[in-house]
């Protein structure tokens, strides 16, 4: 990207969210003619999407004053964004009702995809779709200020009603270049598809792998408990019960090991946060039916993020190690069922599979 030069204007946009959904905010550089702005605002509760969308209606907003007679190019991170205007989704789905298929399905933040397109409306803007976290210097600096703005304190950040509410509300604020439209539009039903849609947290909203940030969540006592089941033979598992493998006691290494490699899960899965532990056990029984060992596992923790992980972990790397054990008299052990059974602790409260 060649710096901003002549007459033209160029938007670098950045926005997300904490947790998705959770406290977020957007960050904008505007460069034009030799001169920079920066705009940043941070969301109590939110989304990455809507920030992303945020970061770009604010800067073409802000510049609608002074857009006449210049080129105008925005720079985001965001295929969201991106893909949505420049292949025409947005446009599609206004005239459909912003029903973006046939089935009627609706499309998420459509008061903020009609307030981007109103915005577009009568000027020169090509969008342009660069890689987060690249060393892009703007996109960067865009990206700290999101951070910024995201851990601001509760009083001092605005409400997205758009996503909590789906109220109208609009605020404004003077800048050096023209007005900043700090929250933008109704939502209409688009809180509660929001609200129930799933939510890839590791996932940012460009599409690449992220280690989630937790620095702003409370240390709370968190458990997790894990189970998984190794399916054998009658033979090899008489053999377990007697001792007849040459490694040793099949049962305690298994045992041993699982609690090293739940200890050792963020060495392992590239995302996990490496996490205090504060007690790792893991319990194997045999089937009722006697077709095989059940394997459950249990981690705790006071700190800012579950122990889901490390429970999973801890089974599954105990399973690993009976049919390492055991397959030189079976090599069709099979290790199955693999699923977290409870959690408690943490901002989504307590889960108990069915």
């Amino acid at each position: 990207m060649s710096p901003a030069a002549g007459n033209d204007l160029y938007i670098y946009s950045d926005g997300g969210a904490i947790g998705n959904p959770g406290p977020g905010g957007f960050g904008v550089v505007i460069e034009t003619g030799g001169k920079t702005l920066q705009l940043s605002k941070g969301y109590r509760r939110t989304t990455n999407n809507r920030m992303e969308l945020m970061g770009v209606i604010a800067g073409l907003e802000s510049t609608a004053g002074i857009s006449k007679g210049r080129r105008t190019e925005v720079v985001t991170d965001s295929r969201y964004v991106v893909d949505g205007i420049s292949k025409g989704w947005a446009k599609r789905w206004r005239a459909n009702g912003w029903r973006r298929n046939n089935r009627g399905d609706m499309a998420l933040n459509p008061d903020l995809w009609g307030r981007l397109l109103e915005a577009l409306e009568g000027r020169d803007v090509k969008f342009q779709w660069v890689k987060g976290h690249s060393g892009h210097p703007q996109n960067e600096r865009s990206d700290a200020m999101v951070g910024e703005a995201s851990r601001l304190p509760d009083s001092e950040k605005l409400v997205d009603e758009g996503y909590e509410t789906g109220g109208n509300r609009a605020m404004a604020q003077s800048s050096s270049f023209a007005t900043l439209v700090e929250d933008i539009g109704s939502a209409d039903d688009d809180a509660d598809d929001d609200q129930n849609q799933p939510q890839l947290t590791h996932i940012d909203s460009s599409g690449e792998a992220r280690m989630v940030d937790v620095g702003s969540k409370e240390i709370t006592d968190r458990v997790a408990t894990a189970v998984c089941e190794v399916l054998m033979s009658p033979k090899t598992l008489s053999l377990i019960r007697s001792g007849g493998f040459g490694k040793g006691d099949v049962i305690a290494t298994a045992k041993l090991a699982g609690v090293m490699g739940g200890k050792r899960t963020a060495d392992l899965i590239p995302m996990c946060h490496n996490i205090p532990i504060s007690q790792m056990s893991v319990d194997i029984e045999e089937l009722a039916d006697g077709t095989g060992l059940r394997i459950e596992a249990t981690a705790r923790t006071s700190w800012r993020t579950g122990v889901e992980m490390e429970a999973m972990t801890a089974a599954s790397i105990a399973g690993l190690t009976v049919y390492d054990m055991c397959k030189s008299a079976e090599r069709g052990i099979k290790l199955t069922d693999l699923r977290l059974t409870r959690k408690s602790g943490g901002k989504s409260g307590d889960y108990v599979a069915e």
